[in-house]
């Protein structure tokens, strides 16, 4: 019982907030409600419940801009909740309060990421913009959101602003050249754009909207691609001598910090292989074939597109100097 109290204590946090929205719905749709308490009832739901939560994860490493997702949810329940009739205070305060604090988010964000690439400028030759905005968005939000939000501004600055040729860095690794992937990104953005069109046509018939919808999906995931390729020429893989560490990176959805001491060998390889043990750093996978296996001493973490961790003994990826590579971590 005791083991199972400490369990629930940990999530006092989600419990107690949603315990109180759930009484309040409860309440509204009861015969108890009176109208004349709507103005305190939105009160509890906008400023009383957001606050409580506030105090609940003040101690906590819950980042304390969720407080703005728990007062969303609080904002969405009571319109759903209350009659329309008593809902004049909510409307004024979505009309008004809620841009406001949208507005507020996204200039914190940007702020964040200006004063991030100032300090990174005054120590440093080289100034990598994924990391960067990685590290901005993380001070505002939880990790899983930090990356969808650093993934989604990088897109866009990868494609539409860094066409800047990227300097050459020492013991630095390219990985888009010798490689399979021109081909392969070729391939996937031809048959996306035939798909898309095609698919157009066909939905149109049925639904205008939900076929502007899907194509309007399918252009972005397009755009996604070429700004990954574009992301793969400025992020290359990294030797780190000072830190005694190998940096792995696949454009901005690809991403290891790895120990020169958890490094086993390196292996010099395009067969195919079927050791579950042996996982692609690239998210396409077989698609893009491999000419290399680092082979680690003990399982290592890395990251894919949008942060989703994984974990492996060996790592298959494509070099563009291979043998230069294999001949430097050999030493």
């Amino acid at each position: 019982m005791l083991t199972l109290y400490k369990h629930c204590s940990r999530f006092n946090f989600i419990i107690i907030p949603a315990f109180l929205l759930l009484s309040l719905v409860l309440l509204l749709k009861s015969s108890f409600y009176n109208n004349s308490y709507a103005n305190y009832i939105i009160i509890d739901f906008l400023v009383t419940i957001p606050f409580i939560y506030f105090l609940l994860i003040r101690t906590k490493e819950v980042p304390k801009i969720t407080v703005i997702s728990v007062f969303i949810l609080s904002t969405f329940l009571a319109s759903f909740s209350l009659p329309k009739s008593d809902q004049d205070l909510l409307v004024l305060i979505k009309d008004f309060i809620i841009p406001v604090v949208e507005l507020g988010i996204f200039g914190f964000i940007f702020y964040k990421a200006r004063l991030l690439f100032k300090t990174f400028k005054q120590n440093s030759k080289s100034v990598d913009f994924f990391d960067t905005i990685q590290m901005a968005t993380t001070e505002v939000f939880s990790k899983k959101i930090a990356h969808f939000l650093a993934t989604e501004i990088s897109v866009f600055y990868y494609l539409f602003f860094d066409w800047k040729k990227a300097p050459s860095k020492e013991n630095s690794y390219s990985y888009h050249k010798e490689g399979t992937y021109n081909g392969v990104f070729l391939g996937i953005i031809l048959v996306m754009l035939i798909e898309t069109f095609v698919l157009h046509l066909l939905l149109e018939k049925w639904s205008i909207i939900i076929a502007w919808i899907l194509t309007l999906l399918s252009v972005y995931a397009l755009l996604q691609f070429l700004a990954l390729f574009r992301s793969m020429k400025k992020r290359p893989i990294l030797l780190d001598t000072e830190n005694d560490c190998l940096i792995l990176r696949f454009g901005f959805a690809g991403y290891a910090n790895i120990p020169l001491e958890n490094i086993d060998k390196i292996e010099l390889s395009s067969k195919d292989f079927e050791d579950d043990n042996i996982k692609y750093f690239s998210f396409l996978g077989k698609l893009c074939g491999h000419n290399t296996i680092i082979h680690f001493k003990e399982i290592v973490e890395f990251e894919t597109i949008y942060g989703i961790k994984n974990k492996a003994k060996y790592l298959a990826l494509i070099l563009d100097d291979k043998q230069e590579f294999f001949n430097l971590i050999s030493k």
